[in-house]
C-alpha cells in the first residue's frame, strides 16, 4: 500500500488537472468525474474493497471545498448571486447532505457505485442529447420550495460526493435567470454542501478505514494535490470554452462517461 502512495499522489495531481480543465471547458460539474478516478486510485492503495466508493465520495467532497470556493468568491464579486434564493435553499442542503451521507455510511460499496453508475449515465445522456430547461419568467420560489429542492440538491451531492449542477442548473434556468446568474447562484449550492458533506463523512467514517494521511472517509491530501490542480486547471479551460466546439465536445465527453459508467457497473 505505501509502495503506491506517491504514484496515487501524483495520479491524484494529473486527475485535478484534467478534471478542472474539462469542467470549466464543458460547463459541468466536477464531482461526476472526481469520484470514479479516486474509486479507482484508492484501489492501488488497496484500500478496503467495502469502504472504497465512501472514501471515494467523501474525499471528493473534500476536494470541492478548494474547487468552490474561489468559484463562489468570482461570482459574489461580479454580482452574479442571487442570494434571495441562496438562502432559502442553503436549509434544505444542509439537511440533504447529512441524510446522503449518513444513507451512504450504511450502504454497502457495490449499491453506491450501482447507484453512481446510473446517475453517471443519466447525466451521460442528457449532455449527449442536449436537453435544457426553457427559460421562463417566474417567482422565486417560496421558501418550503426551495427548502424541498435544496434537500433533493443536497443529498444527492451527500450520497454520492458530487455537487449539485446536474439538479440546480436546470431548476435556476427554469426560473428564468439569465445564464450567468444560474451559474453563479448555482456555485453558492456546491459550497455549503462541500462543508457539510466533508464533516458528515468524516463523522461517519471516523475509526472506520486505515490508509496513510486519512481521517473518517478523507484522504486529506487530495484537498491541496486534487483540489490546486483543479483550479489552476479550470483558469486556462474557462479561456478557451468560447473557442472550442462545445456541442460537439459535450457528445463526445457524454459516451466517455457512459463508458465509465459501464466500467463501474461491470467491473
Amino acid at each position: 500500500m505505501h509502495e503506491h502512495l506517491t504514484l496515487v499522489l501524483c495520479l491524484m495531481g494529473v486527475a485535478g488537472l484534467l478534471i478542472g480543465f474539462v469542467s470549466a471547458l464543458l460547463g459541468i460539474g466536477g464531482g461526476m468525474l472526481m469520484v470514479p478516478a479516486l474509486f479507482y486510485l484508492f484501489g492501488l492503495l488497496e484500500a478496503p474493497e467495502g469502504n472504497r466508493m465512501h472514501l471515494a465520495a467523501g474525499t471528493s467532497l473534500l476536494v470541492m471545498l478548494a474547487t468552490s470556493v474561489g468559484s463562489v468568491w468570482s461570482h459574489a464579486r461580479t454580482g452574479n448571486v442571487v442570494w434571495r434564493i441562496t438562502i432559502r435553499v442553503l436549509p434544505g442542503i444542509a439537511v440533504g447532505v447529512i441524510s446522503g451521507a449518513l444513507l451512504a455510511s450504511i450502504l454497502a460499496t457495490d449499491v453506491l457505485v450501482t447507484i453512481f453508475a446510473v446517475v453517471l449515465a443519466l447525466v451521460a445522456l442528457l449532455m449527449v442529447f442536449g436537453f435544457k430547461a426553457t427559460p421562463k419568467q417566474r417567482p422565486l420560489p417560496g421558501a418550503l420550495t426551495a427548502t424541498g429542492i435544496g434537500g433533493v440538491i443536497g443529498f444527492k451531492s451527500g450520497l454520492l460526493g458530487v455537487g449539485g449542477g446536474a439538479l440546480s442548473v436546470p431548476w435556476l434556468t427554469w426560473l428564468g435567470l439569465p445564464q450567468h446568474e444560474v451559474s453563479g447562484t448555482s456555485s453558492t449550492f456546491t459550497l455549503p454542501a462541500a462543508v457539510v458533506g466533508s464533516i458528515a463523512f468524516l463523522v461517519s467514517g471516523f475509526g472506520e478505514v486505515e490508509l496513510p494521511l486519512t481521517v473518517g472517509y478523507l484522504f486529506w491530501p487530495a484537498l491541496p494535490i486534487a483540489g490546486g490542480a483543479s483550479i489552476l486547471a479550470t483558469l486556462v479551460g474557462a479561456r478557451l470554452a468560447r473557442r472550442v466546439p462545445g456541442r460537439l465536445l459535450r457528445i463526445v465527453f457524454g459516451l466517455l462517461l457512459i463508458g465509465v459508467s459501464a466500467g463501474m457497473l461491470l467491473g
